[in-house]
């Protein structure tokens, strides 16, 4: 199950082809977002994903890396 999840994520995050603020991508996978950070945080571990924090506010940017990221 929670393989999927992390599918899910990712595939999402690479259909944006830009960052998103990890609040908006919480309430559209309605999934609450610490488990949604503990899901990122594991993509970011296996390289697929990137999360920038941010330094003036309280933010977590995330976005998927795909193939053209290494082209």
């Amino acid at each position: 199950m929670f393989g999927r999840r992390k599918d899910v994520v990712y595939r999402t995050l690479a259909t944006k082809k830009r960052a998103v603020a990890l609040h908006k991508l919480s309430a559209e996978l309605e999934t609450p977002a610490s488990a949604l950070l503990k899901t990122v945080k594991e993509l970011e571990s296996d390289g697929l994903v990137e999360v920038f924090y941010g330094k003036e506010k309280a933010s977590i940017m995330v976005r998927a890396k795909t193939i053209e990221d290494y082209i």
